[in-house]
């Protein structure tokens, strides 16, 4: 995808976002914005949405050059900051918005389980005022305990309230390459290769609904 290069500096007094988020998509492209894109469930879905136009969100200035080679026009904005986030979403005016929020930076549950309640909440929100009209959320398929699995079970009660389309994607655990795991652990699991491309397809062609990735 041929986009330019403009970028937000998070904290940026203009907002400035490519050109391409100002017209039209090509027949048949759609304006998608995935936050969260740079974790390892963005990096194998990005190169499978070439055809759109992605904005992906991350919160490390670092990582715009990888949003870049992956086909994606990179913003630094944490989704912590709402009124930042709420701008960079009605700006980019996505017809569909990603939810592959994650936070295993420090191997905390805690960090996992704030993205889930917090970084969600503002990002239905964003997405609700911005009249997205599909929302897609990464679950999981395996059980959770405590804490964190009320989180996730408030995860997807709040994705049913979207006023627009709403899908969770409920994946195994990832294995393979940048991931934790080199090969296949305790089921349920799913290549992280196979997992990026079968998210494209649903985000793109799935009716709304529940599904499974394994």
């Amino acid at each position: 995808m041929n986009v330019p290069r403009s970028l937000l500096e998070e904290g940026a007094v203009a907002l400035r976002l490519p050109a391409a988020t100002e017209r039209s998509a090509p027949l048949g492209a759609m304006r998608i914005l995935v936050a969260g894109a740079s974790g390892v469930l963005g990096r194998s879905t990005l190169p499978h949405l070439d055809r759109h136009e992605v904005v992906g969100l991350t919160r490390r200035g670092e990582k715009l050059q990888l949003l870049r080679e992956l086909g994606a026009e990179g913003v630094v904005c944490d989704v912590y900051d709402y009124p930042l986030l709420l701008r960079v979403t009605r700006r980019a005016r996505p017809q569909i918005i990603v939810n592959f929020l994650t936070d295993l930076s420090e191997g905390l549950d805690e960090a996992n389980t704030r993205i889930r309640r917090e970084g969600a909440a503002n990002l239905l929100a964003a997405a609700t005022a911005a009249n997205a009209a599909r929302l897609v959320v990464e679950s999981v398929a395996f059980p959770l305990h405590g804490d964190a699995a009320r989180a996730l079970e408030e995860l997807e009660h709040s994705t049913h309230l979207f006023p627009g389309e709403a899908l969770i994607l409920r994946f195994g655990r990832f294995w393979g390459p940048e991931t934790l795991h080199e090969s296949p652990r305790e089921p349920p699991t799913v290549q992280i290769e196979k997992a990026g491309a079968e998210a494209s397809r649903l985000i793109t062609h799935a009716p709304p609904g529940t599904y499974v990735v394994t």
